[in-house]
């Protein structure tokens, strides 16, 4: 008896933990990891919130950041952009933040950042009118890159692959190939119903890319764009049921956070689920905004008509069979191949890889023979060099990572 007493009592802990669970901070709904560390604001009426322990506590992180707060935008090389109307942000650390020079009025509304090729880009819509704006970092300032023909209001600006993709209000996606220039719309394989043609999220895992729409469709490309079909749909065609944002946490797993809740798939998109265990459904948390990974648990930000009408959750990567070794996943399917050379080497190194399709640009930390962490440096456009002449004699690892996924790993020879 006392066996069968400890046995429920042991699957009630554990059901209690694995589950989403409220983590105090009830002032954010967008929430980003940066810096080894997760991060939440909301660009509205709070400022914005650090977290070392994997969104369990928060700390203000305010310095710089106006008491609205912020909406992330992109993480390119050590910096992470972020903004709010018409003015940009910039952090090294995500706890200082600077505003950046910039010919944006207050006519002009910043919708989404992305990074192409080491260039970090905005898409801007005026605050009246419908169209869309192309303005890109220049050294320290922002300037107006191109102001396309398309009659739309941006909502989501990703770089998907190499490719330039604007989500919108009104046209459905619409591409890019020519890196923000032009825009050309007409997916083949797009639903058709104005609601759909609201599209709330772009995420891609190699040549697989995903979109969320208004209406509560995830519609998937296998084929790096060329063709489009839905795989998963919360709505009726009729109403919001928006498909806010898509995290891609390795190219089987991706995660969305929706107004139904959590919404994932395991096999790269094959089948879908729901996990919602913990939410108030009551009190809205249903309405999941943001959806990131910090360590071994999901970490999402969602409305409710609690507090303040925001609030930060987060669950386990375990609750749905997913592990992780030392906080940091793999790429559960193939590891991307590598590139070294010269290898060995008594200077300079170059790290290629091929195939990487992340949003934001990639880490690359090398280890000495005992593990330890000798240096870091950033990624672009699939390269990243090292001056090592200085280093022991030896042989060293190297890890690719984004986040918290490890994309590549190799060994080069100091000699």
């Amino acid at each position: 008896m006392k066996k069968l007493l400890l046995s429920v009592f042991t699957l009630s802990c554990f059901a209690g933990f694995s589950q989403w669970v409220y983590t105090g901070n009830n002032s954010s709904n967008d929430v980003t990891y940066a810096f080894g560390k997760a991060l939440a604001s909301d660009g509205v009426s709070s400022g914005l919130f650090s977290s070392t322990d994997d969104g369990a506590t928060w700390a203000p992180s305010n310095t710089g950041v106006p008491a609205q707060g912020l909406k992330f935008g992109t993480l390119s090389g050590a910096t992470l952009y972020a903004h709010r109307n018409f003015s940009v942000f910039s952090s090294s650390t995500g706890n200082n933040w600077s505003v950046m020079a910039s010919a944006l009025t207050s006519t002009s509304t910043i919708q989404s950042m992305t990074s192409l090729s080491g260039s970090v880009l905005a898409a801007v819509s005026p605050t009246s009118g419908v169209n869309i704006k192309i303005w890109q970092l220049n050294g320290a300032t922002w300037a107006l890159k191109s102001s396309p023909a398309n009659s739309c209001i941006p909502t989501v600006f990703r770089n998907l692959g190499g490719t330039l993709y604007a989500g919108t209000t009104n046209t459905g996606v619409i591409k890019s190939t020519d890196g923000g220039m032009t825009f050309t719309g007409g997916l083949t394989g797009m639903p058709t119903q104005n609601i759909h043609k609201y599209t709330r999220s772009l995420a891609s895992s190699g040549s697989t890319l995903y979109c969320g729409t208004a209406g509560g469709r995830i519609v998937r490309s296998t084929d790096a764009g060329a063709n489009w079909a839905t795989v998963y749909n919360i709505g009726d065609d009729n109403g919001f049921y928006g498909i806010y944002d898509i995290y891609v946490h390795t190219s089987s797993a991706v995660f969305c956070a929706t107004d139904s809740g959590f919404v994932y798939t395991l096999n790269g998109g094959n089948t879908w689920l729901r996990y919602n265990t913990g939410l108030n459904f009551g009190n809205f948390e249903n309405l999941m905004r943001s959806v990131t990974v910090s360590g071994a648990y999901i970490v999402a930000g969602i409305n409710t008509t609690a507090g303040s009408g925001q609030r930060v959750v987060r669950m386990p990567l375990s609750t749905i069979g997913l592990t992780v070794s030392t906080g940091v996943s793999e790429l559960s399917t193939e590891k991307l191949e590598n590139k070294v050379y010269p290898n060995p080497t008594s200077g300079n190194v170059t790290i290629e890889v091929s195939d990487l399709t992340f949003n934001d640009n990639c880490i690359v930390k090398l280890f000495d023979a005992m593990g330890r962490e000798v240096t870091t440096t950033v990624m672009i456009g699939g390269k990243a060099e090292l001056n090592l002449e200085t280093y022991s004699k030896g042989l060293y690892t190297f890890t690719v990572s984004n986040k918290n996924t490890i994309a590549s790993r190799g060994k080069l020879v100091v000699n």
